[in-house]
């Protein structure tokens, strides 16, 4: 598929597991979100923006952070903003809008924000280096950037075992979009491209267990995932799944599933 084609695969995945992002099994969105919060270190009045905010878990947890500071978070998945807007009215919290918006193509003021938060985003984009200065750009002079994403060996064996059975089925799988920036170097050299100076990167160790082998397929059914097990018709992925979650079943310990979750933090400053 072509660059429009893929965005708008990853558009409408997204849509899709919109509803149940949230679940409990998925929680690393929302301990990372904490993590990242925690590193920016934030003065209460700073304006940042959140490329790829999804249902706001980053996003919201800035805003509560922010007394006399403003959050604006972009998706082009509408069904996500839905899910973020509705959490932001939960939680009265009146410094914070949410914008419909592809980040390759941002329509925002230039150095504009004091920081840019991207969380599990950019390694989506063909060019990321170019995605990544299109975000420096609409930071003031000394604005800060930070992203987050999965390390190379996030959720081994889980992962290894969906992927190899799913093979087995004729999908064809595309290599894992996480892995791009799957390492420190990785996020180092991107962030070098983007002319980003002060650039440090950490990995911080986010694992847990799961209850049982229904909650890591909330992981599938309701991420990026999903768009491989909308390929499978019906039949087969009511078969797919009984196999599946068998072979998960077998990795449970007296703790339940092991999920392996590992995260690298990249930090950096805009010049000036």
């Amino acid at each position: 598929m072509d660059e429009t084609q893929r965005k708008e695969f990853i558009r409408q995945t997204f849509n899709t597991v919109a509803s149940g992002y949230d679940r409990p099994a998925l929680r690393f969105f929302h301990d990372s979100a904490a993590q990242l919060v925690e590193l920016l270190e934030l003065a209460g009045d700073e304006r940042v923006l959140d490329v790829a905010t999804g249902t706001g878990a980053v996003a919201l947890r800035l805003a509560r952070c922010l007394d006399h500071g403003h959050v604006t978070g972009i998706d082009m998945a509408d069904g996500m903003l839905q899910q973020a807007e509705v959490k932001a009215r939960a939680q009265g919290l009146g410094n914070i809008v949410f914008q419909a918006m592809d980040m390759t193509a941002l329509e925002l003021p230039v150095a504009r924000f004091d920081c840019a938060t991207a969380a599990f985003a950019l390694f989506f984009v063909e060019d990321m280096a170019a995605c990544l200065r299109g975000i420096v750009a609409r930071l003031k002079p000394g604005g800060r950037m930070l992203i987050c994403g999965f390390s190379g060996p996030s959720f081994a064996p889980n992962v290894d075992l969906f992927l190899e059975r799913i093979q087995d089925y004729g999908v064809t799988v595309p290599p894992l979009s996480w892995k791009r920036l799957g390492d420190e170097a990785l996020n180092a050299e991107l962030f070098a491209q983007a002319c980003l100076e002060g650039v440090s990167v950490e990995c911080r160790d986010l694992s847990y267990h799961l209850p049982d082998a229904e909650a890591w397929w909330d992981i599938l059914w309701y991420a990026g995932f999903r768009g491989l097990l909308d390929k499978l018709p019906a039949d087969e992925l009511r078969r797919f799944r009984t196999e599946h979650l068998a072979e998960i079943g077998k990795l449970a310990s007296a703790q339940g599933i092991p999920l392996q979750v590992e995260i690298l933090y990249a930090r950096g400053r805009k010049p000036g």
